[in-house]
């Protein structure tokens, strides 16, 4: 297990949420998105991009920090999440549910689904279904 999965894998608690900056929070965004990423396109992807150097820094302290894996292949830095983006979007999910709707999964996803112009596929609907009859169980 690489030393900062644990970490990362509760990055998003509100005991570690305030540990980022603006620019760490994209950083990591983006590559929760993108799965595997280069600095240049982190820097390609951010909203009023830093330099270079900076996006060069952040990222030398996210890894550092053991919040991102930094690989090399083809002759570049790739940046990856120790963790998979499944993963830290369930935590990230987790952390927002319980700091904005107390912790009620229920009241998130009514607000949610109850948004106009919401469209869920058949598979979906049925998907979602099935686990508030599962919860119903449980």
């Amino acid at each position: 297990m690489h030393k900062g999965v644990e970490k990362s894998a509760s990055m998003w608690d509100d005991k570690h949420s305030n540990e980022f900056s603006r620019r760490e929070r994209q950083v990591i965004e983006i590559v929760m998105k993108h799965g595997r990423v280069s600095a240049r396109e982190i820097e390609e992807k951010l909203p009023d991009a830093p330099t270079y150097s900076a996006v060069r820094s952040i990222l030398r302290l996210l890894v550092e920090r053991g919040m991102l894996i930094k690989t090399q292949a083809d002759g570049r830095d790739w940046f990856s999440l120790p963790v998979s983006p499944k993963k830290a979007r369930v935590n990230a999910l987790q952390s927002f549910v319980s700091r904005f709707f107390e912790n009620s999964a229920g009241e998130a996803a009514l607000a949610l689904l109850g948004q106009k112009n919401v469209k869920l596929s058949k598979e979906e609907a049925e998907k979602l279904i099935q686990l508030i009859e599962e919860a119903r169980e449980s």
